[in-house]
C-alpha cells in the first residue's frame, strides 16, 4: 500500500533527470549515434524550434543498422516521431503505466508548451524507490542463495 501511495503522491518533477542530447530532424543517423556514444546516453531528442517533434533510441539505431542502412541519412526519416511524453506534474503511477503498455524505457519531459526537458527512464524510477525502500531491496537474498546446490528428498 505504501508503494501505491508513493507512485501516485510523486510527480515527475521530484525526480533527478538531466536534459538530454537534442538533435535537429537534419542531422544524420551517423550524429546520432556520435552523440549517443558521447554522452553515454541511448537516446536524443530531436527538436524543431526548441518543440519536440521525435526520439532517436539505440533500438532505433540497431533497427536501422539491421536493415543495411545508411548512416548519413537524416534522422527524420528513422526517428520515431511524435513520441510518448510526460509532463513534470505526472505522477509516477502514470508513467510507469505508459513505460509498461508501451514498452518504453525511457520517456521523454516536456514543458506544457512542448520543449523538451529531459527524460525520465526506468533506471531513475527504480533509484527513486530504492531510496524509499531500502530494506526490501537490499534484504533480498542474491541469486546465486536462491538456486539449490542440492537435491531435496529421497
Amino acid at each position: 500500500m505504501e508503494l501505491q501511495n508513493i507512485l501516485t503522491s510523486t510527480e515527475v518533477g521530484e525526480l533527478t533527470y538531466k536534459a538530454r542530447a537534442k538533435l535537429l530532424p537534419g542531422n544524420t543517423v551517423a550524429d546520432a549515434a556520435d552523440v549517443m556514444r558521447t554522452r553515454s546516453h541511448g537516446s536524443a531528442l530531436i527538436c524543431e524550434e526548441e518543440k519536440l517533434v521525435g526520439i532517436f533510441t539505440e533500438r532505433d539505431l540497431l533497427r536501422h543498422i539491421a536493415n543495411n542502412g545508411n548512416m548519413e541519412i537524416v534522422i527524420s526519416e528513422v526517428m520515431t516521431a511524435n513520441p510518448e511524453t510526460v509532463q513534470s506534474t505526472d505522477h509516477l503511477s502514470d508513467v510507469v503505466r505508459l513505460m509498461d503498455e508501451g514498452g518504453y524505457r525511457r520517456l521523454p519531459v516536456v514543458n506544457p508548451d512542448g520543449s523538451p526537458i529531459g527524460f525520465v527512464d526506468v533506471k531513475t524510477i527504480v533509484h527513486f524507490l530504492v531510496q524509499h525502500f531500502p530494506e526490501a531491496i537490499y534484504n533480498q537474498a542474491s541469486h546465486t542463495q536462491l538456486i539449490a546446490k542440492h537435491r531435496e528428498g529421497a
